[in-house]
């Protein structure tokens, strides 16, 4: 008898499935993918909340009197805050405003830097070499500001709020301007 014969025929394997990797493996790529997509929009997110702060610290280098670095001020202070709760505010309903928004731990700082120059800007001085230093003082009260202030932490910026809602000065009675403010602390201090 020949051994040959007692075989049987070739079988074909059975088709291979339209994918090669196992669905878990394909689960993980799209969770990483996922969270690689999260991170880059926060990432871009980010970026563009610092844009601002880092546009008025440029700015601030070339500003010479306490007048164009408290615009400058105001400026940088409207790009994170409601136009309703920072517009109207001038010397120390402004300078009470910044040192809200401020971290408690430079809140003393910026009070010394900063002294009673938010005044000063609606009166006439003299060019001398005191207003120089009086420029270069609060010159480094507003980076401390820029710095430390920018952008808004949710806690502060409801302190800010309320902190100007107590000096009562008749714009913030509004149910706009209290739905504008929980709109801030809800978008992290991000201008939307």
């Amino acid at each position: 008898m020949d051994p040959l014969a007692q075989l049987s025929d070739i079988h074909l394997p059975a088709n291979v499935h339209g994918y090669l990797i196992a669905p878990g493996w394909w689960l993980l790529a799209v969770i990483v993918l996922a969270l690689i997509i999260y991170g880059l929009l926060k990432l871009r997110q980010a970026m563009i909340k610092r844009q601002a702060k880092k546009m008025a610290l440029k700015q601030l280098s070339t500003a010479t009197d306490i007048s164009a670095m408290v615009a400058l001020l105001k400026w940088a202070a409207l790009q994170y805050f409601p136009r309703s709760q920072v517009a109207h505010l001038t010397g120390n309903a402004f300078k009470s405003f910044l040192i809200a928004t401020l971290p408690p731990k430079h809140q003393q700082e910026f009070t010394e830097l900063s002294a009673e120059h938010f005044v000063s800007v609606y009166q006439s001085t003299a060019v001398s070499t005191t207003a120089n230093i009086i420029s270069a003082e609060f010159s480094s009260a507003a980076k401390l500001w820029l710095s430390h202030a920018l952008p808004p932490k949710k806690e502060l910026a409801r302190l800010a709020a309320a902190t100007i809602n107590n000096t009562n000065t008749g714009l913030h009675n509004s149910p706009a301007a209290d739905k504008s403010a929980n709109v801030v602390i809800e978008n992290d201090g991000a201008k939307s």
